[in-house]
């Protein structure tokens, strides 16, 4: 057997990745590294890559944060609701506007229609004081509702669709299928790939947003998690008492920071695998016929 010839191109290639991804772990590596050393070596910026006086005492104040564990469950319940609904909302969107203009005429219209809201936008203050006006400012609905269907994965899930071959619908409208049983049993089982990534899209999407909790959560124990962090980590290093004082002995500012952070990112880390595998055939197949 001949061996298959590797090209200097495939050689700096691998090498640049390699590169990148060793630059984008060790930063992590480092963090997980602080959260898990002693208060004294992390104060003094002393860790490197491995924990130094090994500690779980960070991790025990963040868990023991009634806060901390309420805004995970806003999270949480945000990336449900808001996965649901926004995959729903762009699968229904998705399926009609994939059709050419002899099968769905206004089709055009809607596409440019949705192409120009999504590189422009009201503004800030416009969609602030609509989402005052509806009602949604303080409730989880504020979290969910305003970005329900992103035009980037409606455009990526309609030219999956449109990939698949318009003879096995036809066949089964002969059949006596109508369009949402075609949707239903051809196209979504299908598009597995494009549907599993633009899932993915969402749950970091959402797990990820504060700036939105922030601007639409008066209470503060109305914070999802990520908009939590931001407030309290930004005021983590006052020190408002005695008490304060004799808790950076044992678990200092930047452990404590870090352990939030891990906790925060173990869920992430859990759910990508599951999904990753779809992830590469998803983006390729829904970006190459537009």
């Amino acid at each position: 057997m001949k061996r298959k010839k590797i090209s200097v191109f495939q050689i700096v290639n691998a090498s640049i990745l390699i590169l990148m991804a060793v630059v984008g772990i060790l930063p992590f590596i480092h963090m997980v590294a602080v959260a898990f050393s002693g208060g004294a070596a992390s104060a003094s910026n002393s860790v490197g890559l491995l924990p130094v006086d090994f500690s779980l005492e960070a991790f025990r104040e963040a868990l023991s944060d009634d806060s901390f564990m309420r805004s995970v469950g806003i999270s949480a319940l945000r990336v449900f609701l808001g996965t649901t609904i926004t995959m729903v909302l762009t699968i229904l969107t998705a399926y009609p506007v994939c059709f050419d203009k002899k099968e769905f005429p206004a089709r055009t219209f809607y596409v440019v229609f949705m192409v120009i809201t999504m590189l422009f936008s009201g503004g800030l203050l416009p969609a602030y004081i609509l989402n005052t006006r509806l009602g949604l400012v303080n409730t989880i609905w504020a979290l969910v509702v305003p970005g329900a269907i992103p035009i980037f994965n409606v455009i990526v899930l309609l030219n999956f669709f449109r990939n698949i071959p318009k003879e096995v619908r036809e066949a089964a409208i002969i059949d006596g299928a109508d369009d949402f049983l075609c949707l239903r049993k051809i196209y979504l089982p299908l598009a597995k790939p494009a549907l599993m990534t633009l899932t993915m899209f969402c749950i970091i999407g959402h797990w990820n947003a504060w700036f939105d909790g922030l601007l639409y959560m008066r209470d503060n124990t109305l914070y999802p998690l990520q908009t939590y962090l931001q407030v309290y980590l930004s005021s983590l290093s006052d020190i408002k008492s005695q008490q304060d004082v004799v808790q950076m002995l044992s678990v200092s500012d930047r452990s404590l920071m870090y352990a939030y952070i891990v906790l925060s990112c173990i869920p992430i880390l859990l759910v990508f695998p599951l999904l990753s595998k779809h992830i590469k055939n998803g983006l390729i197949i829904g970006s190459v016929k537009g």
